[in-house]
């Protein structure tokens, strides 16, 4: 599922409420990020900000994150890692799966 929630909390929140889980992957674009350099989140969400985003959070030299991607729990760490790429506006993963490896772009 993907969704651009204009850094609105309440659309996060909203569409977080809406998928109930279902889905294995969320693409968010201009996600809400509260004072502390972090989006809401529900539990069974792995949440991936870019490359670079909790280190420099707040830096006046490092643009706003404005992608980030949510991996369902039931999907192991053992199958995914985050593609190191230095940009606000991309987070990526590769993903591995019985039916082969899979590179997954949020690009804002």
């Amino acid at each position: 599922m993907q969704l651009n929630t204009n850094k609105s909390d309440n659309a996060t929140h909203d569409f977080l409420k809406s998928d109930r889980g279902r889905a294995d992957m969320l693409a968010i674009q201009e996600p809400y990020i509260d004072s502390k350099g972090r989006t809401r989140a529900l539990p069974h969400l792995r949440v991936i900000y870019p490359t670079g985003h909790v280190e420099h959070f707040g830096s006046p030299t490092r643009p706003r994150t404005r992608s980030l991607m949510m991996i369902h729990t039931r999907i192991s760490t053992n199958n995914w890692t985050q593609l190191d790429i230095q940009c606000a506006d991309m987070t990526a993963i590769q993903l591995t799966t019985t039916s082969g490896t899979y590179r997954i772009f949020n690009i804002y």
